[in-house]
């Protein structure tokens, strides 16, 4: 008999465990510099919870089998949680509030993803209740800080706007919406070329596609679309980010890709992430966005607070030593 670690499972040895401290203790450092508390968050979840009102896809949650009828999950990120934790066991707490986590996620592996990992270590932070230019800018400079404190280097800051992409995909029929919005996430020019639409809708499909690259530019050409003022004032928006941004550090690195779509769906805002040029390749090492709907997902009443976050991907191949 062989003993082996679960599939999608790895043993962290001694040099694998030094790395791994290395990496944590410099993000934590950073994050109680700026303000943050940390908090801890149950391993195992109900599937209700992990799902994020159906923002994140049964399907990628490795669920568990539990005593009685509840379904449980093993957590796939940590932003449903703390959402929960925080309407529910922090309901008296003032906010804002600034909290961060280490933890380790399950996510089921995906066919033909490496070695079929299912299990990741995560470092991040979330910033509740309180929305607008100040707190999107704090968390951007937050993160820059984290990737800068880990000794990164050929890396770049990807910036998005979900409320504007999404608002975007409104001219296109119901039915299509999920395929063109998926096409668009994965760059998949094909199947924008070949919908079965107008001509007109089609053309739209594809400069959505192409929204990236120097922020001044990708500003310029969604400007030229047929915005309604809801759109109007999200490119305003927007843009005063990056103006705000580019002001604070006029040699960042970054570019403004309007087709950037995060794989869970509760994001309403800006998106972001930092892709480096690791070892093994071009990684996204952080990401992140603005969920102004979730914790209202978890209070009984409904009621909700804005919030905005990142993760940190722990696993990333830095050699301190």
């Amino acid at each position: 008999m062989s003993y082996q670690p679960p599939s999608g499972t790895r043993d962290l040895l001694p040099l694998d465990v030094a790395q791994k401290y290395w990496i944590e203790g410099r993000l934590e450092q950073m994050f109680q510099r700026w303000g943050y508390h940390r908090i801890i968050t149950s391993t195992v979840e109900s599937l209700d919870t992990l799902m994020a009102g159906g923002a994140i896809a049964q399907s990628s949650v490795i669920q568990l089998q539990g005593d009685g009828q509840e379904r449980l999950g093993l957590r796939p990120e940590l932003t449903a949680s703390i959402a929960r934790a925080a309407v529910t066991r922090m309901a008296q707490v003032t906010y804002p509030q600034r909290l961060y986590y280490t933890a380790n996620v399950f996510s089921r592996a995906k066919t033909g993803t490496q070695a079929g990992q299912q299990e990741y270590y995560q470092a991040g932070v979330e910033l509740l209740g309180t929305r607008g230019l100040l707190s999107d800018a704090e968390t951007i400079r937050l993160l820059l800080s984290c990737v800068n404190t880990l000794q990164l280097t050929d890396w770049q800051l990807i910036l998005g706007n979900a409320g504007l992409t999404r608002s975007l995909l409104e001219v296109f029929p119901q039915p299509l919406r999920k395929t063109v919005r998926e096409a668009i996430a994965h760059l998949d020019r094909i199947t924008l070329e070949t919908l079965d639409v107008a001509d007109e809708l089609r053309q739209r499909a594809l400069q959505m596609l192409d929204l990236r690259g120097r922020p001044q530019d990708v500003l310029q050409a969604v400007s030229q679309f047929d915005l309604t003022s809801d759109q109007q004032a999200l490119v305003h928006e927007l843009k005063s980010l990056v103006e705000l941004l580019q002001s604070a550090d006029p040699d960042q690195p970054f570019i403004l890709d309007l087709s950037l779509i995060q794989s869970f769906d509760y994001y309403t805002g800006m998106v972001f992430e930092v892709v480096a040029n690791m070892p093994q390749g071009r990684q996204v090492v952080g990401k992140g966005g603005r969920y102004d709907n979730l914790l209202g997902v978890f209070d009984p009443k409904g009621r909700s607070y804005p919030g905005i976050g990142f993760m940190f991907n722990v696993e990333i191949s830095i050699r301190p030593f």
